[in-house]
């Protein structure tokens, strides 16, 4: 059974709840009254005043002050339960900084933030708790400065711009100066190069004189030597005609044997083991074993020929690649001005003036097989070898060359004065191994001198520098 007074409870809680629920619509921060702000000064005492009124209910069961709008992201800034403050959920930056003070008489909240910072600024909520009901609205912390603030802070604000500028003019006149000693030490290093080049212009200028002088005295040696080669050699003047035995079938040969020719089938001739197969050869009959021999061939208006000496050994069947490692020691003219030394590799030159008669020249001591250009009495070219066994005079009068090279080689039977027309003679008494004494018109002939000798001791007394230059040497035209 209830007693009077806990009836006279019961009803007064209920006329608290009723009268809590007739407050008037504007307490609440959601009917759009969320513009109250308070403006506190910088590091003085902000009092925020909470918008719902407590009246005429004296005590608030729970009061919450929050830092945020959005109550799922709300940060507690004073907390009031049980009528005791509570700093446990407290944002850590306001511990310590507020109060909640509370006006019996009106009926209000008030929340105290000592030491007011800028970031203070900004929307806080204030929540109210009765029994089950909440009430809740916001208000709006502004910060003002000082003026002697405002002032120190345009102050440093302006001392700041005016650093930067002073950086960046300072930054400026050292680009510019960087740029300007960058460009004086470029042209400082081009000054210099074109000095060094310049100097070693006249450096190369200088040793490219003295090479020449030096190619201009060996030039002159060379030619020297290649002149008096070529009169020495032909007072060594043998008579040389063609063994048939060895003539490719498609070779003519004359009744002399000293003129031939490529036909245009093959003749019916044996098939001697002496004869060649593939080459269109032929062999001098004439077979040397040592000293001194000269002879001249008639070569013409010829585009292709070979000429030279051949050891007696050379395989005379199927391909032949002449070389004096194969027993050949040969020139050929290739086409037009164009020349080859058939060594391995090949020598490949070019004559100033082509010869129209070709001087042979073998010294078997000496290991030496020259070629003259007779037409102009220049050297053609050089052979250095050491010898053994028998050679024998070779003759190639080439392929047709698309009817430009038809002319017969035709061997001298004398030696020749000029350039004109070469006639067989009847040939004398031929010496295999020696020399032929022939009555010779003496203005043919280089007049004699007490000084001349053998082409192989002017070589040898030649300077040691110039040993080398004869192996090989080809000199265009003097």
């Amino acid at each position: 059974m209830e007693t009077a007074g806990s009836r006279g409870s019961r009803l007064s809680r209920c006329l608290i709840t009723l009268v809590f629920l007739q407050l008037p619509a504007h307490v609440s921060g959601r009917t759009g009254d969320a513009g109250k702000s308070h403006l506190a000064p910088l590091g003085g005492t902000a009092e925020l005043l909470c918008p719902v009124s407590l009246w005429p209910v004296k005590e608030p069961e729970e009061v919450r002050w929050l830092r945020s709008p959005r109550p799922q992201r709300s940060q507690a800034v004073h907390v009031f339960r049980d009528e005791k403050d509570w700093d446990e959920e407290l944002m850590p930056e306001f511990k310590g900084r507020t109060a909640l003070v509370r006006d019996p008489q009106e009926g209000h909240v008030t929340l105290q933030i000592r030491d007011v910072r800028l970031e203070d600024r900004g929307p806080y909520r204030c929540l109210i708790r009765i029994g089950n009901l909440s009430r809740e609205d916001t208000v709006i912390l502004q910060v003002a400065a000082s003026s002697p603030e405002r002032v120190s802070s345009l102050t440093v604000a302006l001392a700041v711009i005016l650093s930067v500028l002073g950086l960046l003019i300072m930054v400026c006149f050292w680009l510019i100066w960087k740029q300007r000693r960058s460009k004086e030490n470029l042209l400082y290093e081009h000054v210099m190069e074109v000095e060094n080049l310049l100097s070693d212009h006249a450096k190369e200028k200088g040793r490219l004189h003295k090479a020449f002088k030096k190619l201009r005295s060996e030039l002159k040696l060379k030619r020297a030597a290649a002149n008096s080669g070529w009169r020495r050699a032909r007072l060594h003047f043998v008579v040389v005609t063609l063994d048939p035995d060895t003539a490719h079938p498609k070779l003519i040969l004359s009744e002399d044997r000293r003129c031939v020719r490529l036909g245009d089938r093959r003749q019916p001739v044996p098939d001697n083991p002496q004869r060649f197969d593939f080459v269109v050869s032929v062999l001098g009959s004439e077979y040397f074993t040592g000293g001194c021999h000269y002879w001249e061939v008639y070569v013409g208006d010829k585009t292709k020929w070979i000429l030279g000496v051949c050891s007696e050994s050379v395989s005379r069947k199927g391909k032949v690649t002449a070389s004096p490692a194969n027993g050949h020691w040969l020139v050929r003219q290739s086409g037009g001005d164009k020349y080859e030394a058939l060594t391995s590799p090949q020598i490949s030159f070019r004559l100033k003036e082509p010869p129209r008669c070709v001087g042979v020249f073998l010294d078997y001591e000496a290991g030496v097989v020259s070629l003259y250009n007779v037409t102009n009495k220049s050297h053609i070219f050089t052979f250095t070898d050491s010898f053994s066994g028998p050679l024998r005079p070779f003759f190639e009068p080439c392929l047709h060359d698309e009817g430009k090279n038809t002319a017969p080689l035709v061997i001298c039977s004398e030696l020749q004065k000029s350039e004109e027309s070469v006639v067989p003679k009847p040939e004398g008494k031929r010496h295999a191994n020696g020399d032929v004494s022939l009555k010779v018109n003496p203005s043919l002939l280089s007049p004699p001198a007490p000084e001349l000798f053998p082409l192989r001791d002017m070589i040898l007394s030649l300077p040691s520098d110039l040993g080398p230059a004869l192996r090989g040497l080809k000199v265009p035209s003097f």
